[in-house]
């Protein structure tokens, strides 16, 4: 994923989460917004495309929620605070990657 492949809506949204009316911090924000979307990327084997966040999915929640802790620079409480979600997140890509196997190990 590339910079230029966030939407203006999506970039809004985040914005929105963050409380930031201004347009000064949009270049930062859309690099907070892609490196949540490659940290979300590390977590699952298959490829996540822009679309897989635009929506409201947990795919989505997580990238909101992982904008606002950069943006407060809090990255260190994030993973503590939604292990659940990002559990259940890499839980339905590798039931995914199962079912695209035939449903069996090898």
């Amino acid at each position: 994923m590339k910079i230029e492949d966030i939407s203006e809506s999506l970039l809004e949204e985040v914005k929105d989460n963050l409380f930031v009316t201004w347009k000064e911090n949009d270049y930062q924000i859309n690099i907070i917004i892609l490196k949540s979307m490659n940290f979300l990327q590390s977590k699952v084997s298959q490829p996540l495309t822009i679309e897989v966040f635009s929506g409201y999915d947990i795919e989505h929640t997580l990238l909101i929620e992982r904008c606002r802790y950069d943006w407060n620079n809090a990255l260190d409480e994030f993973e503590k605070n939604f292990a659940s979600e990002i559990l259940a997140f890499i839980q339905k890509y590798a039931l995914m990657d199962w079912k695209e196997n035939g449903g069996s190990y090898g």
